[in-house]
């Protein structure tokens, strides 16, 4: 069964590959120059790429992933395409560091990360900040990128424990994850197998189960979501907007929590550069906070209701995520009882009440199936039987069919995960049960099938939903 999970793992790990195109032999590679040695730009940026949605006809000069939607009447869950990544030139932010460093020297910390000098990166740790250790060099590279290209384990699990950003581009507009040596170093990137981004044991945070009138509903609410951006009001501007969602939401609202400097440094970077990407690397980061940022969006807390509205807002329909608008498939697993499985009836709509993770492969969320349950019950079997053998509780994949954009953001080139694949539902998108039916999942080694919903997106403002 070991095995399974290793092929499996082998396959998340081999997707990205194809959208990579600086290869570890090349020549002119930072990690292959003498540290100090300025590579030549790079030749290896592919000028082309397919995208999901044809009306995305500019990208910004920042890395983009895609995937092509083949949007047909049935799902082949056996065919897997890859997504093509545009690699734009990067353009080298020299970032002030407590290291001794010139404009054209690399960092004391990079070089020992580099030489594998765990004695001086012990050392030089505990005295640099976040932003000192994510500095990119002037040859392009980063300290994680580098432990992660030569294979220094031990160094590559410091990083990443202090809490680095795992999405950011070198020259040649690879990821740390993309650079590593070999899939031992891979695996240093998971998240830990027993988290429930993509797994959920109910919907009752996700989504309603609603009546026929719910895309008024939904349409009601981002009807507010659109004046909000707008600023319709005249008293919040975006740049407003992501002020208080810091100073209001992120320093005073959220109770102290691990990990949350992670997240209060991101944010401080989305008010500095009025970027909501780093919101979506705060959400994607391993701490409570998407946990709790959920929670509250779903269950309609009072307190900060304006600053988690902002947030909504902005993941909506700030321009600079045009280039993540999603259209296509995606997939995420629920753990359900039969009483709550007998919930879901074909033509019956939900409308989503949090951000919703979901995979842009199959094969990556049966792998968070198979981690999950390995990890917490020490086998792979994906259901629960009572004593007397009867099932407790079903593992249900779940399949959406997203019609339409802004509805779903490609996040995983600005996730701190990025061998995720993440597809990000936004809230108050509503989705129709198309079908319900069983299917052999095409990794998890099992005699019974496991259940399958399809939810196809409603189309806006349609009122009759049958």
């Amino acid at each position: 069964m070991g095995n399974i999970i290793d092929t499996l793992m082998g396959y998340v790990f081999n997707r990205r590959q194809n959208a990579n195109t600086a290869p570890h032999s090349s020549t002119d590679h930072p990690e292959e120059l003498p540290p100090n040695q300025l590579p030549p730009p790079p030749n290896h940026i592919n000028p082309t790429a397919k995208l999901s949605i044809s009306s995305i006809s500019t990208l910004k000069s920042r890395a983009v992933t895609t995937r092509s939607a083949d949007v047909t009447s049935e799902l082949d869950l056996t065919t897997i395409s890859i997504e093509r990544r545009i690699i734009p030139p990067v353009e080298i932010d020299i970032i002030s560091s407590s290291v001794t460093t010139t404009e054209h020297r690399c960092s004391d910390f990079y070089i020992a990360c580099r030489t594998n000098d765990i004695d001086k990166v012990k050392e030089l740790l505990p005295r640099l900040t976040l932003s000192d250790i994510d500095r990119l060099e002037p040859n392009g590279s980063t300290a994680l990128h580098s432990a992660s290209y030569h294979g220094h384990e031990e160094i590559v699990e410091l990083l990443l424990k202090v809490g680095v950003d795992r999405a950011i581009y070198n020259i040649f507009g690879c990821l740390p994850f993309d650079e590593a040596k070999n899939d031992k170093i891979k695996r240093l990137f998971l998240r830990i197998p027993n988290t429930d981004r993509f797994l959920s044991n109910t919907g009752s945070i996700e989504w309603d189960l609603i009546t026929a009138d719910a895309l008024e509903t939904a349409a009601e609410i981002r009807h507010d979501i659109q004046s909000i951006y707008n600023n319709t009001s005249g008293l919040t501007s975006i740049d407003k907007m992501f002020e208080k969602i810091y100073n209001n939401y992120i320093k005073d609202g959220l109770i102290n929590f691990e990990g949350d400097e992670k997240i209060i440094r991101f944010f401080r970077k989305a008010i500095k550069e009025k970027d909501p990407k780093w919101i979506i690397k705060a959400y994607t980061a391993e701490t409570e906070f998407y946990k709790i940022l959920n929670k509250e969006i779903a269950g309609g807390a009072s307190r900060f209701q304006n600053e988690r509205r902002y947030i909504i807002t902005l993941l909506i329909h700030h321009p600079k995520l045009d280039e993540l608008t999603y259209v296509g498939h995606s997939y995420r697993v629920l753990q359900i009882t039969q009483d709550d499985l007998n919930k879901y009836e074909r033509n019956s709509c939900l409308m989503t009440k949090s951000f919703l993770s979901s995979c842009i492969d199959q094969k990556i969320a049966e792998l968070f199936i198979l981690r999950k349950e390995l990890a917490e019950r020490g086998t792979i079997m994906p259901v629960r039987t009572r004593v007397d053998g009867t099932i407790m509780k079903f593992w249900v994949m779940c399949i959406y069919h997203i019609k339409h954009p802004r509805t779903a953001l490609h996040i995983e080139n600005s996730s701190q995960y990025a061998n995720e694949g993440e597809i990000l539902i936004m809230p108050y998108s509503v989705f129709k049960i198309k079908r319900i039916n069983h299917m052999k999942p095409l990794s998890v080694p099992i005699d019974q099938k496991m259940t399958q919903i399809e939810f196809e997106e409603c189309d806006p403002f349609l009122v009759n939903t049958r």
